[in-house]
């Protein structure tokens, strides 16, 4: 089927706000550098998140009748890429938001003074996936990579 064209995708019809996403303001410099204002604001945002992509999800195993124009088209929904800056890809992940932390990418478990070496190989490169993120927390041990401590809502 493909991708939408441009110019019906550029449409202002064809696009609709689903929500804004809180943000929480520290009263003080000293409040906004504390770990439970970290934590919140990482609820929060996983918590907005829950609320807006929850629907979606779920549907992915079963799939639902979508009501096109053109008539009903079974599908199931697939979220592929979420587009961000560092900040953001780090809230999504809850990975930690510092070039001074030990692993500070949010895809891989490159150490960070490992990050410009181009030759590592493909058995030392070592992907960020839900199921090795999940065992971390599990096990207790998330902040030894990099990783905040809590349930991401993906």
């Amino acid at each position: 089927m493909g991708n939408i064209i441009n110019w019906r995708r550029n449409k202002p019809d064809a696009k609709i706000l689903l929500g804004y996403l809180p943000q929480l303001k520290a009263k003080t410099i000293s409040e906004k550098r504390t770990e439970s204002f970290y934590s919140a604001k990482h609820a929060i945002y996983q918590y907005s998140l829950n609320i807006l992509i929850r629907p979606l999800l779920d549907y992915r195993n079963d799939g639902f009748d979508l009501k096109t124009d053109n008539g009903e088209l079974w599908c199931f929904p697939f979220i592929s890429v979420m587009l961000g800056d560092l900040p953001e890809n780090a809230a999504v992940t809850l990975t930690y938001n510092s070039v001074n932390c030990k692993y500070p990418c949010h895809k891989c478990l490159i150490k960070n003074n490992e990050l410009n070496n181009t030759r590592l190989n493909g058995d030392e490169i070592v992907l960020r996936t839900p199921e090795n993120m999940k065992d971390y927390v599990d096990r207790g041990i998330a902040n030894q990579y990099s990783l905040h401590n809590m349930k991401n809502i993906f």
